[in-house]
């Protein structure tokens, strides 16, 4: 078990969909159901809120567009450390994830991002691409994220014992496929030692090659393809995880592991390709924020009064 570090916590922000701008079929012609993502939305909101993964919620106002409720795509972080990625491709968002930043200042977060991603030309991330773990972080290299990003992670990061060459804080490359997800949607970490995974040809290759290449062996849980979930390595031990709904097996391999799995339901979410993880931006925060933006806090000891649904209707 983990105990907190000092004056740390874990900030979550997420992003209200914008009703107006949710389109009424998916790319693929599915029909989506305007009235129930924004009640999924809510639910979400909800189990964030009484969840023990997170100290404190932001939510933060509607935005146009259903790319803005991809909320992590904002930046990478590392430790205490945001880097703003390249804004390649992603040029129509620029002012959203500047709004995104306001709102972190504004909670007493970092007042600044590195810029280290961004000033290299050549450097291409995904921010999903990242996976935070107990003793460094897990890189997809793939359609997403190139050798460049790599070298400049491991270049800022990468820590060895200077006697025996072991790896102190880790950057470890897992190779992709091209029709691979962004890491993060199906290879996560949960509880205290627990590797997450779809056991379909990403997840399997992902985990193979952390094996190999970390030399631990962390216990592995492996769920249905296609299986929405949030989790991350925090502040605190938890052994909570956000699953969707519908997904029971994967939630019996979760229980069976020791861990608690909380269904949510994400359905129209899922069909405008909107994974748990992208719509949730997790941030650590040297000090608990006090001031500014809506910050939904709660005393994460205890249960008592940690429901205020007041503060979000429906």
């Amino acid at each position: 078990m983990r105990s907190s570090l000092a004056l740390r916590a874990v900030h979550v922000f997420v992003r209200a969909p914008h009703y107006k701008s949710i389109p009424t079929a998916s790319p693929n012609g599915t029909v989506i159901n305007r009235d129930m993502l924004v009640h999924q939305f809510r639910d979400y909101y909800k189990c964030l809120q009484h969840s023990q993964l997170v100290d404190s919620i932001h939510l933060m106002g509607e935005r146009s567009g259903t790319d803005s409720m991809k909320v992590a795509d904002i930046a990478v972080q590392v430790n205490s450390t945001l880097l703003s990625v390249p804004l390649t491709g992603l040029e129509h968002r620029a002012t959203e994830f500047r709004d995104t930043m306001q709102y972190i200042r504004s909670a007493g977060g970092p007042t600044s991002m590195g810029a280290q991603l961004m000033d290299n030309e050549g450097c291409r991330i995904h921010s999903g691409d990242v996976v935070r773990l107990p003793k460094g972080i897990a890189v997809g290299h793939g359609p997403r994220t190139n050798l460049t990003a790599l070298e400049i992670l491991k270049d800022l990061y990468e820590v060895r014992d200077t006697d025996d060459g072991a790896a102190l804080f880790d950057v470890i490359t897992l190779e992709q496929e091209g029709d691979a997800p962004p890491l993060g949607d199906y290879f996560g970490f949960a509880g205290d030692d627990i590797l997450i995974a779809w056991k379909d040809e990403h997840g399997l290759l992902a985990v193979d090659q952390y094996q190999q290449s970390a030399g631990e062996n962390m216990q592995v849980v492996y769920v249905e393809p296609g299986c929405h979930f949030f989790s991350f390595y925090g502040v605190d031990y938890t052994n909570e995880i956000l699953v969707q709904r519908g997904f029971d097996r994967s939630m019996d391999s979760m229980a069976a592991a020791g861990l608690l799995p909380i269904p949510v339901n994400w359905s129209e979410f899922e069909k405008l390709g909107i994974s748990m993880r992208s719509a949730t931006l997790p941030v650590k925060f040297i000090e608990p924020g006090n001031s500014g933006s809506p910050l939904l806090s709660k005393a994460k000891k205890g249960r008592e009064n940690r429901w205020q649904s007041r503060l979000i209707k429906g």
